[in-house]
């Protein structure tokens, strides 16, 4: 029987494939009768052939009559495909895409002017976000470098500060002018200050003829620097009186004076004539004059020392007269001056806590002859 391959099947029309089919029934019936009398053997046995008389076995001649069916070549199935499609494209008639009409001229210019407000809105939200991002980042710049801010009670109280040290510039003529500069700028920057990380601390030095006028001038400008923060009285010390006393009796007592003063709301201390404390008292300013950790850093301390001289130089400097001081309580407050004297190291850390501004103070004839009551009246 024929077997057909799969590569022979074409698309025909329906009368060739009824005329293939009866061909190879025909085809199968001629084969069967040719090969009759070897059917009836098995494939297996064996036969003798007339001329050599080998045995062999039974073979089925080829069948070289039986009609085979011409192949289908690809490139002709690829043509009547072609030739499909284009008939078909021909009897599909050609369909237009749809499109908008155009929109008039009105209706163009009114889309135009939409789509450019919706541009502009756009632009302008952007715009503002940006505007509004900037100004939240300078105005968080601005209040984290801020300075530490006054009140309205510091301001005022600045400025009757101001007003009072005036008036006691005016009275007290014929003193440098650094006195006045140095002194107004220490006390008003400690005024202006909300955090104090110290106290204020000015000494006033003057040989015996300006005796009287130091001690009125330390007293008016206590006034004023109180006055202004609206305190209680200032408080005094007069270290004359201790003189020759038990440095450690000195000693309490006046940390008792100035640490009940502070409490109480004093501003501000007046130490007279500082030199005459015993020495070893003057240890007691470690509490009150170090820095950092003084005991009481919103107030301020004036420190007067009366020089063994008899006169002042009108011009003398501030780095001559900060020498002078130093070396001034140096002898007195030395161990060669008595048995309670005190040694170099402790009084160069005594004077490295107080001696942060140094001025002189001139005699005022008006005042030596007639005492702080005719200025103060």
């Amino acid at each position: 029987m024929k077997r057909r391959s799969p590569t022979q099947t074409c698309g025909r029309a329906d009368g060739d494939t009824d005329t293939d089919t009866d061909t190879d029934i025909d085809t199968d019936s001629e084969t069967l009768t040719a090969g009759g009398e070897g059917s009836r053997h098995s494939p297996n046995i064996r036969v003798t052939d007339e001329v050599d008389s080998s045995p062999v076995k039974n073979q089925v001649p080829p069948q070289s009559d039986i009609r085979r069916r011409p192949l289908c070549s690809t490139q002709g199935q690829k043509d009547d495909v072609t030739l499909s499609s284009k008939a078909n494209t021909k009897l599909v008639p050609s369909v237009l895409p749809h499109t908008e009409p155009s929109p008039k001229k009105g209706e163009r210019n009114k889309r135009f002017v939409q789509e450019g407000s919706a541009d502009t809105s756009n632009k302008n939200v952007v715009f503002i976000l940006m505007f509004a991002v900037v100004v939240f980042s300078v105005l968080f710049l601005l209040l984290m470098n801020k300075p530490k801010a006054v009140s309205l009670v510091e301001r005022t109280a600045l400025t009757i500060f101001l007003d009072k040290f005036e008036q006691v510039e005016a009275l007290f003529y014929g003193q440098q002018s650094a006195l006045w500069k140095r002194s107004r700028i220490t006390l008003r920057n400690h005024i202006n200050l909300t955090q104090h990380e110290k106290p204020a601390i000015l000494i006033f030095a003057a040989a015996w003829d300006g005796q009287q006028t130091m001690r009125c001038l330390t007293r008016q400008i206590a006034d004023a620097y109180s006055t202004a923060l609206n305190a209680t009285a200032m408080v005094e010390v007069n270290a004359t009186v201790t003189s020759g006393r038990d440095s450690d009796v000195v000693k309490l007592e006046v940390d008792t004076q100035l640490s009940s003063g502070f409490d109480k709301g004093s501003k501000v201390a007046v130490i007279h004539h500082f030199q005459d404390l015993p020495p070893l008292s003057t240890l007691i300013f470690y509490k009150y004059c170090d820095h950092e950790n003084a005991a009481y850093k919103a107030v301020a301390l004036l420190i007067t020392v009366l020089l063994d001289e008899e006169k002042l130089a009108p011009d003398v400097s501030l780095k001559v007269l900060e020498m002078k001081v130093r070396d001034f309580l140096r002898r007195r407050f030395s161990a060669s001056e008595g048995s309670q004297g005190m040694d170099t190291d402790k009084l160069s850390g005594l004077w490295s806590r107080i001696a942060h501004v140094v001025l002189p103070v001139a005699p005022v004839r008006e005042i030596e002859e007639g005492g702080c009551d005719s200025k103060e009246d």
